[in-house]
């Protein structure tokens, strides 16, 4: 039998497996600790890459009004969203002296590249200084994720992608939202509260493309609190409180109109 050898090693150079899988720290071997921590972080990495473009997907179907297509990608968020708080059940045990000594066992080393970024076209804004709170700005494995990240709070995030879906399919959602700084953090609005309640009671689409964006808001806590957990049991009295803000909401109408219902 005849074996083409090239067909053989294209799969694995098509999913760049020789790069993906080497040791970290420039080689160095590294205890299993500090390789598992690598593995994942870059499977994360990874993932969430996957998440940005499911997240753009959504937006490009709620600005031309396609719920169906709006659905199927925030779908797709939240099972690419359980996959990762599902991975972090693997690094969590570790501790800072399975990291080689602690060299990578800072709160920084545990930023996967992508999240901020993701967090950031939801419509998180954060306006404190790149090394405050909970997610350091300058981690090893943070992959450059920081400009893009600053790039995306100055665009339309998902939260106005939604705004404008729901006034395209006639709710009178209130002007100064619509024309907005999108660079703004998002503050609770009680006029848009009282469009959700009619958008819900007419329980449409557009009802349906709320849930799931509070499902998705949720599947976004759940990880920055898996997250904070490991920073803080790897990095002990090393790092600021890195719990932070993890449950503050991306949508903090879609939450509170709950109460109106």
């Amino acid at each position: 039998m005849i074996v083409d050898q090239s067909q053989e090693t294209a799969y694995p150079s098509y999913l760049a497996l020789d790069e993906i899988l080497t040791p970290p720290l420039g080689g160095r071997p590294g205890g299993s600790g500090e390789t598992l921590l690598t593995v994942a972080l870059r499977a994360q990495g990874l993932w969430f890459g996957q998440l940005l473009r499911e997240l753009d997907a959504l937006q490009r179907g709620l600005d031309r009004g396609d719920g169906p297509g709006a659905l199927r990608a925030v779908d797709r968020s939240l099972r690419i969203l359980r996959a990762l708080v599902a991975q972090l059940e693997v690094v969590e045990p570790l501790a800072a002296w399975e990291l080689d000594g602690g060299e990578t066992a800072g709160p920084g080393s545990f930023d996967p590249a992508g999240f901020r970024e993701a967090e950031a076209v939801l419509g998180r804004r954060d306006r404190r200084p790149p090394s405050a709170g909970p997610y350091p700005a300058d981690g090893p494995a943070d992959g450059g994720g920081r400009v893009e990240a600053e790039a995306a709070t100055y665009r339309p995030s998902v939260f106005d992608s939604l705004l404008g879906y729901l006034a395209a399919h006639g709710y009178p959602v209130p002007c100064d939202l619509l024309y907005r700084d999108v660079s703004a953090p998002v503050a609770p609005s009680p006029g848009l509260q009282d469009v959700l309640v009619r958008v819900h009671r007419d329980d449409g689409a557009a009802a349906q493309i709320c849930e799931r964006l509070v499902d998705l808001d949720e599947g976004f806590q759940e990880w920055r609190y898996r997250h904070a957990m490991i920073v803080e049991r790897a990095a002990g009295d090393d790092a600021p409180d890195p719990r932070g803000d993890v449950f503050a909401p991306v949508f903090p109408d879609l939450w509170a109109v709950r109460s109106l219902l």
